[in-house]
């Protein structure tokens, strides 16, 4: 009886609202798991064969009333505005945010929750999906069921994280994913106009994570501000005049690194 009643309270029928990378590659996801797609609401529909565009949908009026869960994935200033459009009877919305707390959905539906992957995710980009972590959440504890039972029949591996927990890995993954991105395209692009071969940077970027990764923070930073070499801090600060946001990371990350080991020799 108990199995059969999870299996009653599953979730088959899904609509997507939102038509970005992360609406695209989970409507992929989903459809491959045997999920069906009872509609795609978007500005426009989504350029990928595998998704018919008889699931597309602008009008906010042809959203299904029937749908076991309503996956909203859009930037987080659009979220209230998109879902005072939708005029349905208490559905469960399920957004895909890491910083949107996921409370903020009750004016629109008690049973609201959060399946957010802690991934950059692009379309048409190869994912293998059973390596990101998902984090789940949802205000009822069945509907926290459901969400699991989805992560389970799409073979994801997830954890419970509320809100706030969910808000501070999302900025620890800004840091540690776009900037770091950010930084190192500065420096390949610094490298391509110095006729520089940036590839020959590969083993130590590898080594760098490598040691973040097995050991304690902090214990392997090296460089010119560690040994407090000022006069190639401002040797290479002049070098880089040209280049202003090379030289404006340079300078920062120089002091912040000063000042965390000013007291060691």
């Amino acid at each position: 009886f108990r199995i059969w009643q999870i299996i009653l309270k599953s979730v088959k029928n899904i609509t997507v609202i939102g038509t970005g990378n992360v609406a695209l590659e989970l409507s992929k996801l989903f459809l491959q798991n045997n999920f069906t797609i009872d509609a795609i609401l978007g500005r426009k529909p989504f350029s990928d064969a595998s998704l018919s565009s008889d699931l597309f949908t602008s009008n906010y009026k042809n959203i299904p009333s029937n749908s076991d869960m309503y996956l909203i994935s859009v930037s987080d200033d659009s979220y209230k505005e998109i879902l005072s459009m939708i005029k349905l009877k208490n559905p469960f919305i399920v957004h895909t945010s890491g910083s949107l707390k996921s409370s903020s959905l009750e004016s629109n539906s008690q049973r609201w929750g959060c399946l957010y992957p802690l991934q950059t995710i692009k379309k048409n980009r190869s994912i293998i999906w059973e390596q990101v972590p998902f984090y789940i959440e949802a205000a009822k504890k069945e509907d926290l069921s459901l969400l699991a039972n989805v992560c389970s029949r799409n073979n994801l591996h997830y954890s419970i994280k509320n809100s706030n927990e969910r808000n501070k890995m999302h900025i620890a993954a800004v840091i540690a994913n776009n900037f770091t991105y950010y930084i190192l395209s500065e420096v390949k692009e610094y490298c391509l106009k110095n006729n520089l071969q940036f590839h020959d940077l590969q083993p130590l970027i590898e080594k760098s994570i490598e040691n973040i990764l097995n050991h304690p923070p902090h214990s392997f930073q090296t460089g010119p501000a560690v040994r407090k070499d000022y006069q190639l801090i401002e040797k290479q600060l002049t070098f880089l005049e040209n280049d202003i946001d090379l030289h404006l990371i340079y300078q920062i990350l120089s002091k912040i690194i000063l000042k965390k080991y000013q007291n060691e020799l």
